[in-house]
């Protein structure tokens, strides 16, 4: 069988020559490699803070530290696979355990495809709001617009539409050259429960590479408050997320400069930690329908801020899965602010900084043409 392969093989190379083979295995090597799950790019590595607090009926606070690496693997049709591998904040620091958290994008249209059953709702969730979008942000740097998010066809969402203003600016840095900073306050939305309606509110702030194709740090503020049971109760969730290298360590930001400082003072991050008076576990609002709140408009706030045109879910699918268990159990931890200042040494003035209940609204003209000030 192997002298007949090899005669034919020979009559070939008589009839053509040796260039026809060549552009063959060309052929052959490329539709091969097609065939393939897809070309794997470098890992990406990073690190998120996110807090959870209540106060009302007593205190709750929850803080987790959790590290996760991104694989991206390409394939022919624009379509990209994002493959996570998390930390465990349970296990042995820096022990790593594999995961089969994935998505694709469509790198075309921003739309993204997930199995599982919280993974498909949070992916119609991001499709949702990128086809909700109709500005480009990267169109508006230096400008403040407004953008709306409808979600009344997705079944199961807390709420059926947020508002945001949007402010976008250029940053300058040493590390990186020129970077593209994004914020997102959103206006109150509501949503409905037994006894009276849950106001809620989300603030983001993220840094992107001038192009929008890398997101480097990512600062979100949930709140929703009620007075249904007769006190002033308040759920709250800070979350930082941000790019560091193979050994964990953040890059350089420090040098960011005042803007980019004044952007996340608006954003509303804590000062200080809740101080806990008297302990308690989340109520059924808060680890119901709160969480879920603060999931969808995480994946909303992060989507607007992006402009649908690279995904912005390497932060907030995370995000999202991470909340899923911060309801079960206090920790305590610095607060995020604080982490902050720390690592990339910035110098925000203490009265900028909002704390609490309070929220910064930025007061944006309705022109979608107002330069930022």
């Amino acid at each position: 069988m192997v002298h007949v392969s090899q005669g034919r093989m020979m009559s070939i190379c008589r009839r053509t020559g040796f260039h026809f083979l060549i552009i063959v295995s060309v052929v052959v090597h490329t539709v091969c490699m097609n065939c393939m799950a897809g070309d794997a790019e470098a890992m990406e590595h990073y690190k998120m803070i996110s807090t959870v607090e209540y106060n009302g009926n007593g205190q709750f606070r929850n803080q987790t530290e959790t590290g996760y690496s991104v694989t991206k693997e390409i394939f022919a049709n624009d379509r990209v696979r994002y493959s996570f591998i998390m930390n465990d904040p349970n296990m042995v620091s820096g022990k790593k355990v594999s995961s089969d958290f994935s998505f694709v994008i469509d790198k075309s249209t921003g739309l993204m495809s997930a199995a599982g059953r919280d993974m498909a709702f949070w992916a119609k969730v991001h499709n949702e709001t990128v086809k909700s979008l109709d500005k480009v942000t990267r169109d508006y740097i230096g400008k403040t617009w407004k953008q709306s998010v409808d979600l009344s066809s997705v079944d199961q969402s807390p709420f059926n539409e947020v508002s945001y203003t949007l402010t976008a600016i250029d940053v300058r840095t040493r590390a990186f050259g020129n970077m593209i900073a994004v914020r997102a306050l959103s206006e109150p939305f509501f949503l409905t429960m037994d006894k009276g309606p849950l106001r809620c509110k989300i603030n983001a702030v993220y840094l992107f590479d001038s192009a929008i194709d890398n997101v480097y740090l990512s600062i979100s503020v949930f709140e929703a408050t009620t007075d249904v049971r007769g006190t002033s109760e308040i759920l709250r969730h800070e979350v930082a997320t941000y790019q560091t290298d193979s050994a964990g360590r953040p890059f350089d930001l420090s040098d960011v400069g005042k803007d980019f400082e004044a952007l996340v003072s608006r954003v509303g991050l804590r000062k200080d930690s809740l101080q806990i008076t008297k302990e308690t576990d989340l109520p059924a609002w808060a680890s119901g329908k709160g969480i879920s709140a603060a999931q969808v408009a995480n994946i909303c706030s992060g989507a607007v801020c992006e402009g649908a045109l690279n995904p912005v879910g390497l932060i907030t699918i995370p995000t999202a899965r991470g909340l899923m268990a911060q309801g079960g159990g206090a920790a305590a931890g610095a607060p995020v602010l604080t982490k902050l200042f720390g690592w990339f040494g910035w110098n925000i003035p203490t009265y900028l900084v909002v704390g609490g209940a309070t929220w910064a609204i930025v007061e944006a003209a309705d022109d979608d043409d107002d330069d930022y000030p």
